[in-house]
Order: C-alpha cells, then structure tokens, then sequence
C-alpha cells in the first residue's frame, strides 16, 4: 500500500494499495510476514466507497460493555436519517399527544358511565326517568363527545355554527329523524341553540335510535369536515366506532323523558365520579369493568337472556304493528281521497242530470204547444 496507515485506532487507505511495514511498524498486534506483506490482529476493516478503514479492536470490561453499545447504538442512529415510516416501525404506538389523551379520557368515561346505566335498568327493572343519575351523566358526556374538536366559526366574519345545526342535518339520511327534530324546533319551553340540540340527544336515547343517528352523522364527511377540526374524536374513525358501538348498547334500557319540565337552556351538572371507581386493596382508586360485565353478579344468567329476548320481541312486535298502522292510514287517507272523489262525481252527475230534465221539460212543452197549432 503506498498510502500510509496512521497508527490511530482508526485508519483508512485506498482501495487499490497494500498495507507496507511502515504502516504496521506504528500498528498494535502487527505480524510480518513474507514479501512485505503484513498481517494486522486486533484491527477490523470496513470499507466506507473507495476506502479500506482499518479500526483497532478494544478490550471492553464488563462495565464497560454497556456504554459501548449505547454509543455504537446512537452512532447507528444518527447514521441514518429518521423518517416517520421508520419511527412508525421502530416505535408502533408512538407518543399520546394530549388530544389523544383527551379522546381516550372520554371514551372511558363514557363506558363507566354506560355501564352504570345499564347495571341500574336491569336491576330494578323498570324506565329510567330524567331524574335518574347515571342517566343525566350520559348526556353530560355524549355531548361533551359531541363538542370534542367542534369548531363554531370558520372564520372572522362566517356565522356561528352550533351543535344543534349538525344534528338538523341527521333527518336528510334517517327519516326516523325527521319527527323528533320537528318536535324540537316546536318546543316553546327551550329558546337556544344548545338547549335543542340536548333535548334532540334526549328523544333520541327514547327513540332507541341514537346510535343510528350518530353513524349517519359520522358517515357525512362533508358536514363533519365543516363543523369539526381534523383531530376531533368524530373525525377519527377508530373512536367513533367505538361510540357509535357504546351508545348502541342503550337500546336495552327504556327512557322515559319530560323533555318540557327541563331546563335545557342551563349549563351542565357535574359528574359524580366517586360512582364508576372502587376502592383497591392498596388504597389506590380503581376503574371499575367495562360495558361486557354490566349484568349484576346477584343476576341469574338464563333469566336475564330471557328478559332480554322477551325485550326484543316486545320491541320488533311494536316495530311491526306501528308498520301496520302506518299503511292502514296510507290506506285510509287514500279511501279518503277516492271518496271525495266520487262525491265530487255525484254532485256534477246530479247537475247534469237537473239540467236534463229541464231541458227535457222545455222540449216537451214546445211539443204540446205545436200540437195545438
């Protein structure tokens, strides 16, 4: 090699030379062999594009083993270029942004919360009223769901945007829809904005069909993209699945709400959260279990199935029989119809057949009178 190799722990030479014995005279572990050729020990040889790097093997301790491979660690890092494909391979999950947090704080919250409801229908068996607690800290939490990201004004000058804008948008894909929300905008009782889009959240939990609404309003990406900022939990489709899924599970409890004696025009009550933590051997405060385990312990299995199955039959039997009532008034309102109808026929058949016999009267005088002539 005509290029020399410095006698530091690292050295490099091109390619297209030798190793000469100067270079290994200044070199640890050197061996000469014949022809001038030298066989180096204790060196390892890289190649970094037209170079041969020659780097001195070290003896490392035990203690200091460790910090050589955290060095030779970050020295690997920093070789390379981080891009998000590599930390998303490197790190999964990835740092919980305080949004993320927030999102996952409300979706537990309202499992408890359900849950809660839920435990407390199927153990005294009977409707849950406006009064009923857990009740009041469901809506409390689904709105706050609701309003998660929700942003009021696009701009300086656009108009406000309220809560209750959106859910007007819900009768145009459910027509399920369309009465609760008339009702609604009838109230005398309620004079804002937010006090409607509440007492909407309340018919529909007694309607049984809030989380039919709440998946048509999640599949309208426009309306969503134009009410609610990029990182609102609605927008992600992950959590909203998961809500849609949570407030489905109320279809199993019956509500019965006076929607006219609330005061929806007021701010929120505060959550009680002493009612979804127990106590753990510790002394540390513990969640309690999710929504699969809301059947009380006291509860006998088979006959809470059947109470259950008992349940859905009640409601499809309702289902059908409100479906036959309602083509019975289709039918009605077109007997109705038909019937003016005809009445509006007999009348001009009477007219016309009074015209006749005038008429006919008329002609049979003229002939008697030309019979006397």
């Amino acid at each position: 090699m005509h290029e020399r190799a410095e006698s530091s722990t690292s050295s490099c030479s091109s390619s297209s030379g030798r190793a000469t014995a100067n270079s290994a005279s200044n070199s640890k572990g050197g061996t000469e062999a014949g022809g001038g050729v030298i066989y180096l020990e204790n060196f390892q040889v890289s190649v970094d594009g037209d170079w041969l790097c020659l780097k001195e093997k070290m003896v490392l301790t035990d203690e200091d083993n460790g910090e050589a491979e955290t060095a030779s660690t970050s020295t690997r890092r920093s070789s390379f270029p981080t891009t998000p494909e590599f930390e998303q391979i490197v790190h999964p999950k990835g740092k919980r942004t305080p949004v993320d947090i927030e999102k996952s704080n409300l979706i537990n919250i309202l499992q408890l919360v359900i849950k809660e409801v839920i435990d407390s229908s199927l153990k005294f068996g009977r409707q849950l009223d406006s009064d009923h607690v857990p009740l009041q800290h469901f809506f409390i939490v689904i709105e706050h769901i609701l309003r998660h990201g929700f942003q009021p004004k696009k701009s300086l000058i656009g108009a406000k945007k309220e809560l209750w804008d959106l859910l007007q948008q819900v009768e145009r894909r459910r027509s399920e829809a369309v009465d609760i929300t008339a009702s609604v905008r009838d109230l005398p009782t309620v004079k804002t904005a937010t006090g409607r889009a509440r007492a909407w959240l309340r018919l529909a939990v007694m309607q049984k069909r809030l989380g039919d609404y709440l998946s048509a309003l999640i599949a309208n990406t426009d309306a969503l993209k134009d009410f609610y900022e990029t990182s609102a939990l609605l927008r992600s489709e992950e959590d909203s699945a998961h809500v849609v899924g949570l407030v489905t599970s109320l279809n199993v409890v019956d509500c019965n709400i006076c929607v006219k004696e609330e005061d929806l025009d007021s701010g929120q009550g505060v959550i009680d959260f002493s009612m979804y933590l127990k106590m753990g051997r510790g002394g540390s405060q513990t969640p309690t279990s999710d929504v699969g385990s809301s059947i009380p312990a006291s509860a006998s299995a088979p006959n809470i199935a059947a109470v259950l199955d008992q349940k859905s039959y009640v409601e499809e039997l309702n289902r059908t029989l409100t479906a036959t009532v309602t083509n019975l008034e289709s039918k009605v309102e077109g007997l109705a119809t038909t019937n003016a109808l005809m009445k509006e026929d007999l009348s001009i058949s009477r007219r016309e057949m009074l015209r006749k016999q005038e008429e006919n009267n008329r002609l049979q005088l003229e002939l008697q009178r030309a019979r006397k002539r």
